[in-house]
């Protein structure tokens, strides 16, 4: 078993905290950063993706395309309606969120750089 970075381990504890005790709005502001960052990579590597590398190949093909695109607009869609619900302290939070996972994200793949040219 391979340890978690703790970039990893950061981001598998926002899902976890955010599933069990965030609004909705926080649930869908982090999903629609992990996927969003997913479906845009997976779009930017589609072309080079070595299709006998299965693992690698797999995971860009699940993150890519015209289906996935249309989950990604789905949960942007939800969080954008949840915002018209919400008061601003609920909004904050789902900000808060959101750059927190954004910063989660970052960090997630630039570990991945470091690790891959160091």
């Amino acid at each position: 078993l391979i340890p978690n970075d703790a970039c990893t381990s950061a981001f598998i504890e926002l899902m976890k905290e955010t599933a069990t005790s965030g609004s909705l709005g926080e649930i869908l502001a982090v999903l629609v950063v992990c996927e969003w960052s997913y479906l845009s990579w997976g779009q930017n590597v589609q072309e080079r993706t070595n299709r006998d590398d299965f693992v690698t190949y797999e995971w860009v093909d699940l993150h890519s395309g015209e289906f996935f695109e249309g989950v990604v607009e789905y949960l942007r869609t939800l969080l954008d309606n949840e915002g018209e619900l919400i008061d601003e302290t609920g909004k904050d939070a789902c900000r808060k969120a959101f750059l927190k996972a954004v910063q989660l994200e970052e960090d997630f793949f630039e570990n991945a750089y470091y690790h891959t040219y160091k």
